[in-house]
């Protein structure tokens, strides 16, 4: 009875659960596309970001400018500075079918968006 020796019991768990971590691992990293807003040269992309309704979500934020901007919204209740060239997340609670205004409060309110809750 090869299996009645504990050793070899442990041995075949690890083994088990480091092939469930490694194949279970790669969907994980796929089911993780978190939605992004671009600030660049006096402009964001998308202008309008529509994300699923009732749903939290992890919102990549990027400056690929050369000075700060703040990614600011009322209605979000969400103000946050993102330094030249660096990239934060901006935790989104789940939203209610709507559409929810930002700007970049360093340009004055003249770099705009949008995000629609869908």
């Amino acid at each position: 009875m090869p299996f009645n020796n504990p050793s070899r019991i442990a041995a075949t768990a690890i083994v088990s659960v480091a092939l469930l971590a490694a194949f279970a691992a790669p969907s994980a990293r796929a089911a993780d596309n978190s939605p992004q807003l671009r600030f660049q040269a006096g402009a964001v992309e998308p202008a309008s970001l529509t994300l699923p309704a009732n749903t939290a979500v992890k919102l990549q934020v990027t400056n690929s400018g050369d000075s700060a901007v703040e990614f600011e919204s009322f209605e979000l209740h969400r103000e946050r500075v993102v330094q030249p060239g660096q990239t934060i997340t901006v935790y989104l609670p789940a939203l209610p079918p709507g559409t929810y205004p930002f700007f970049d409060d360093f340009s004055h309110g003249a770099v705009k968006g949008q995000i629609v809750s869908r």
